[in-house]
């Protein structure tokens, strides 16, 4: 049986450098691996031997010919790609790899308006013999304002809620708040609490309180975000996320 990780978040978030750094791993461990890329966008990928959906269609192009800009250019790519499936479909039969990692894009709309990585999840599921996981990635640098950090909390959750597989959150780039005390760090590695219900009220705009409000239920009765701290300059860390992913599997 195959292990695909469907790897999502922000723009800038370090998905391509999780993939990297996984791939790494994997193959340190005499697991074989292979990396997808399936962000038309993304013009050097520092994987060898990986799948490419620029081999099929490539963003600018698409931007080009029929005058769309990035957002637009992506839905068109995607659009493209589950419609030549047969093409993705041989380049994954030709592979005879164990781990397949999925590096997607981090704009939201493929996950809140439209249902592409979904029917992708649903097609891999329904042709191959694979076990998915999603795994979606945030900037720990985003605790640094709660307005940014809420609203990745809610991407994670939509994530979570579309694709429906396991699913693991991941705070990113921990190495770079090393000096913050763990006790801080972990009110944001469980954010669904009454702590940030103050806070946020505080901050926003008096017109949006509402909303803000309405938004913290929605996490709050939801309750099932929680982030996983991983520096990915520690190969230990890593391991242990693996060894985590494993049990899921077993």
């Amino acid at each position: 049986m195959k292990i695909g990780q469907l790897v999502m978040g922000p723009a800038g978030s370090g998905k391509s450098t999780y993939c990297l750094e996984i791939y790494k791993n994997l193959v340190c461990l005499k697991n074989s691996v292979k990396v997808i890329n399936l962000d038309p966008s993304v013009e050097n990928i520092d994987v060898p031997d990986s799948i490419d959906i620029r081999d099929l269609i490539k963003i600018e192009d698409v931007m080009d010919e029929f005058s769309l800009g990035p957002n637009g250019g992506l839905i068109f790519c995607m659009e493209y790609f589950m419609d030549n499936l047969i093409w993705f479909d041989k380049e994954i039969e030709f592979s005879d790899k164990k781990n397949l990692i999925f590096d997607l894009p981090g704009q939201i709309e493929l996950y809140t308006h439209c249902n592409l990585i979904r029917d992708l999840a649903n097609h891999l599921k329904r042709t191959s013999d694979i076990t998915l996981y999603s795994i979606f990635l945030l900037d720990c640098q985003f605790i640094g304002d709660l307005g940014k950090f809420f609203g990745g909390t809610i991407t994670a959750l939509c994530c979570m809620l579309s694709l429906e597989i396991p699913h693991f959150n991941i705070l990113t780039k921990i190495d770079l708040i090393n000096h913050i005390p763990y006790a801080i760090l972990e009110k944001f590695l469980f954010p669904c609490n009454e702590l940030f219900k103050k806070e946020l009220q505080e901050i926003v705009n008096p017109k949006y309180r509402i909303l803000t409000k309405s938004l913290i239920k929605l996490l709050m009765d939801f309750s099932m975000v929680q982030f996983i701290p991983l520096d990915l300059t520690r190969p230990d860390q890593l391991s242990n996320f693996l060894e985590l992913l494993s049990l899921y599997t077993d």
